[in-house]
């Protein structure tokens, strides 16, 4: 009996020591690693160019003047509205 006793004794602990020391330093280390990785991807996006003004097949988004003159050229807009908005946006 004093086996056994001597035996949960060692075994409580060995427990009480692994979750007072290695839970704090693994989930440290675990946060470390985690703002590692997104800093890495944050990194690597902005290494190879991808930006918000980049459209999801890699052509760069049109600029309001782009899609001024392409909306007249398909007369979506008359000339007179193009003028108007066009002195807006400070083109032309």
């Amino acid at each position: 009996m004093t086996a056994l006793t001597t035996l949960a004794q060692y075994r409580m602990d060995y427990v009480d020591h692994m979750d007072g020391g290695w839970g704090w330093g693994m989930m440290a280390l675990i946060i470390i690693t985690v703002l590692a990785v997104v800093a890495l991807v944050i990194w690597l996006v902005r290494a190879n160019g991808l930006t918000r003004s980049t459209a999801v097949g890699g052509a760069p988004a049109e600029t309001p003047m782009q899609i001024l003159d392409r909306r007249l050229a398909q007369g979506e807009i008359a000339p007179e509205e193009y003028k108007d908005r066009a002195a807006i946006l400070g083109g032309h």
